[in-house]
């Protein structure tokens, strides 16, 4: 909302500059996003001299004037060539501004001559209504200056955001009764004739036949008005404000709406058929042609004012072509209104279109002060379109407006604001905004009519802090005992993984939690998987956000998709978040799952090695690190079930018998209908499944100080059967208690000539350290070979 300072002080006793105002309304909760002077909108308007009028033989129409702007000379063309002279000092439109009346200047080219701007008028420079005659700058005036500068015009102009909840601050009276609550400054009423409110009979008819939309509606005539050009004073401060003026009657009900914050219509009385005004709902598929050139086509849910036959109006919104004021206009019907806000709010959804009156609408105007503006536009239509006559005011108010009354006592104050005013300053603040009656230690309040945002009593101390300066409210501290709970299991292990897998170098990313449902059919999930019925969207934004997700697999290789895309070679990431498992209750499961995610090449390519890709023992090396440290017992078990992971190349995770996941990399297949041209890997990890055996975090390994004595190593080389799984056997060792054994991995497995058909050979690699002393070799031979007995009889193995 643009406030002009000069428009606002006829209204209130204005004793700050612009500047400090606008801090004034800042620090009270409406903030002034800026002070502007509009005429600097208009662009480089600067002064010039004369130096010569040139009258070239094939130039007829204007003159060509040299002239100086103290720096350059240049010339301009004018029609005005009775009026040029050498030694007048003119007001000068640069090319790339623009005039008050909305023309763009530019260079123009007549023949072989050229003119560099153009002379203004008060009228174009928006300095006076004079349009006939050039604007000549007094003599000895500055060159190359500002002409605004130089004739002392300094409009300031405030632009307010205001809150959705403030429509009463929408208008300059608002405003001033804004600035008022909050200095005290003297307020000046708006006063009007007694004449003014009467008139003849009025020869129409007006209905409301849908209350709930329209709770008040004021309607009069004029007779024998002059349709025409508005005043100067009232198309400058609709320019201040933003607004194109367009005949003398729009501009007053524009001028009235900037002015009081009230909607309002003017009809050509003459085009209503019967002279019936119908407040009432639109037909289905009923049309209306707008003022804006834009035919719509209209629902029972929109609101319309129609006459007999058609809607003329789409109610607080715009206007219809056909009925509105035109230079033929002689006969006026003048419309002010209350519509339900919430209609106008859908309409102007619906139709999208969002104008000045919708804007208030929606906000809410004052019921009360609808009169108000009926007569501020009367006295202005006589003053300026000259009407003969005028009718009564017909007011209809079928829903009356109800005053909330608001109960507040002292002591919740005190409570809220956290110190105590006297009880006479808080009387007197809300006496600002309303009728106040004490009751014991409480006050009671009506709030005025055009504030609607007062309802509750924690509102009326909102007004109590911002009346009396937010900057003034000491700091307290609340006293309170103040207790919370320890993080739970779960969040704390939901950290935990994240802290590996960032450590793990993996990059964590968040996807949408609705998803294609085309990404699920390219992963060829069973019918019968619960995964491949994902739960539909009601409302989605879009086709390929339609679904809720059932498992993470499909974000992450969109985000490699993504990637990829954009030449990114090298790709781990990682995903904690919930899935949502349609069952048969009314809401979903929602486990949370980790997803993990490796594409194209773990090292980059350089001049000593070649790029070696991610591969399924990269994905398993980080998953038994992980396991490990969470000291969970997980079995690797090839092959994966998942239709979407290479059968040689994946496995399924179980802890105990129960299967938490899964990890492999994905079909070739698969990947070309994501478009992707490289190796991924994926996995998937239900952590709720982890959590129902992992009660708390205190078993997780920790990190150790360096071992301070050097450990030893052993060999152990076995022919075993074929079918023995390396696994078996080293889970077998960390099963015995061994003494002083620190780790012990497989290094090498062999099968071929000498090893007979059928069986394999197995090399482990045993490492043993003591915390207090270097071990001996006798002592570390013995017990390698209790080890290697034990081995040799449990799989039936023999020494290589």
């Amino acid at each position: 909302m643009k406030i002009p300072v000069s428009w606002l002080s006829e209204f209130i006793d204005l004793q700050k500059s612009p500047e400090e105002i606008a801090e004034i309304f800042t620090m009270g909760g409406i903030e002034v996003e800026a002070v502007e002077d509009p005429y600097q909108r208009l662009g480089e308007i600067i002064s010039v001299k004369i130096i010569e009028v040139l009258t070239p033989e094939d130039l007829k129409e204007v003159a060509l004037c040299k002239v100086t702007d103290g720096k350059e000379v240049f010339t301009v063309f004018t029609t005005a060539k009775d009026q040029v002279k050498p030694g007048l000092i003119l007001a000068l439109a640069k090319p790339g501004s623009n005039t008050f009346s909305g023309d763009k200047v530019e260079v123009k080219r007549v023949k072989k001559y050229q003119s560099e701007g153009m002379f203004l008028s008060p009228y174009e420079a928006g300095t006076g209504p004079e349009k006939e005659v050039l604007l000549v700058l007094p003599e000895g005036s500055p060159l190359g200056r500002s002409v605004y500068e130089i004739l002392g015009i300094n409009e300031a102009v405030l632009e307010l955001a205001v809150t959705p909840n403030r429509g009463d601050v929408l208008s300059v009276l608002g405003a001033a009764r804004e600035l008022h609550l909050l200095t005290s400054w003297e307020l000046k009423p708006l006063l009007f004739e007694d004449y003014l409110k009467e008139g003849k009979y009025f020869k129409g008819e007006i209905k409301i036949l849908e209350p709930e939309g329209c709770f008040r509606y004021i309607g009069r005539t004029f007779e024998n008005v002059q349709i025409g050009e508005s005043p100067f004073y009232i198309q400058k401060r609709l320019w201040e404000c933003g607004l194109r003026p367009i005949n003398n009657v729009v501009d007053i009900t524009n001028y009235v709406l900037l002015e009081l914050g009230q909607p309002l219509h003017a009809f050509d009385w003459d085009k209503i058929n019967g002279h019936v005004i119908i407040v009432r709902r639109a037909y289905p598929q009923e049309k209306l042609m707008m003022l804006d050139g834009i035919e719509r086509t209209l629902t029972e849910e929109d609101l319309v004012i129609a006459d007999a036959e058609k809607a003329l109006v789409l109610a607080g919104i715009m206007g219809g072509e056909e009925s509105g004021v035109s230079e033929e206009t002689k006969n006026l019907f003048l419309e002010a209104a209350w519509f339900n806000p919430k209609w106008i709010r859908m309409s102007s959804q619906r139709h999208k279109v969002s104008t000045e009156s919708s804007y208030r609408f929606e906000r809410n105007i004052d019921p009360e002060g609808i009169p108000l503006a009926v007569l501020r536009a009367t006295q202005m239509i006589l003053e300026t379109a000259k009407a003969e006559r005028f009718s009564e005011m017909v007011d209809l108010y079928p829903k009356p407006y109800v005053y909330p009354q608001i109960v507040l006592s002292q002591k919740k104050v005190t409570k809220y604001l956290g110190f105590s005013l006297p009880v006479e300053e808080i009387k007197g603040i809300l006496s600002k905004v309303g009728e106040v009656r004490s009751i014991g230690d409480s006050f009671e309040v009506k709030p005025f009519s055009y504030r609607q945002d007062l309802k509750i009593p924690e509102d009326l101390i909102e007004e109590i802090a911002r009346v009396y300066g937010y900057e003034k409210i000491p700091t307290t501290f609340p006293k309170a005992d103040l207790w919370a709970k320890g993080k739970s299991p779960f969040l704390r292990l939901e950290e935990k993984v994240k802290e590996l897998f960032r450590a793990f170098g993996f990059f964590e990313v968040i996807t949408y939690s609705f998803i294609d449902p085309k990404d699920l059919d390219r992963l060829h999930l069973d019918p019968e998987d619960l995964r491949s019925k994902p739960l539909e969207i009601a409302n989605p934004l879009s086709s390929n956000q339609s679904v809720m997700r059932t498992t993470l697999i499909p974000g992450l290789l969109r985000t490699a998709c993504f990637n990829f895309f954009r030449e990114v070679n090298s790709l781990a990431i990682f995903e904690t978040g919930k899935v949502f498992i349609p069952n048969q209750e009314l809401l979903p499961d929602e486990p949370l799952y980790l997803g993990f995610l490796l594409m194209g090449q773990k090292n980059t390519e350089n001049w000593y090695g070649q790029p070696e890709k991610f591969d399924i023992y990269d994905l398993k090396g980080v998953l038994e690190e992980f396991f490990e440290i969470l000291t969970l017992e997980v079995a690797f078990k090839p092959y994966s079930e998942e239709p979407f992971l290479k059968r040689g190349l994946s496995f399924d995770l179980y802890l105990g018998e129960e299967k938490i996941g899964f990890a492999g990399e994905v079909k070739t297949s698969i990947l070309k209908s994501f478009d992707l041209k490289t190796n991924v890997l994926v996995g998937e990890i239900n952590l709720e499944k982890i959590l129902k055996i992992f009660p708390s975090l205190s078993s997780i390994k920790k990190l150790k100080k360096p071992p301070k004595f050097p450990s030893t190593t052993r060999d152990v080389t076995c022919v075993v059967d074929r079918n023995f799984e390396v696994g078996e056997i080293l889970a077998f060792i960390k099963n015995l208690s061994i003494s002083y054994l620190e780790k012990v991995s497989c290094v090498k497995v062999y099968e071929g000539p000498p090893i007979p058909e059928g069986q394999k050979s197995v090399s482990l690699r045993f490492w043993y350290r003591a915390e207090d002393r270097t071990l001996t070799d006798e002592e570390v031979n013995h017990i390698q070979d209790e080890v290697a007995k034990k081995i040799f009889d449990k799989f039936n193995a023999k020494p290589r």
